[in-house]
């Protein structure tokens, strides 16, 4: 890394932080309607699923029906546990374990 890059690094780390920390501080969003909180809080997952979703089936380009094993797995934990550290970690290891198992 190149030593020019570092306050840029910073920048956006602080950025990042602060747009993610802003809505802690606020107090009106707190008195927003039930509705429109809940879907704030359903943004998150739906860009992370928008970010991943293409990438799963570009990586596995020679065995496509193993993405789809791991979005399975990511929806049973998410349905059944919840959050987002379990569907992922499952997920990652199912797909780790059918590798290992059949490729």
């Amino acid at each position: 890394m190149t030593p020019e890059l570092v306050p840029l690094l910073i920048l956006c780390a602080l950025v990042t932080y602060l747009a993610r920390a802003v809505p802690f501080f606020l107090d009106w969003m707190k008195r927003l309607p039930r509705g429109i909180r809940r879907f704030l809080s359903i943004i998150p997952i739906a860009a992370l699923g928008a970010l991943i979703f293409p990438g799963v089936f570009m990586e596995f380009t020679f065995f496509p029906p193993l993405g789809l094993i791991g979005i399975a797995a990511a929806a049973a934990a998410a349905w059944f546990a919840g959050g987002l550290i379990i569907p992922i970690g499952g997920s990652i290891l199912v797909v780790y374990l059918t590798l290992l198992l059949f490729f």
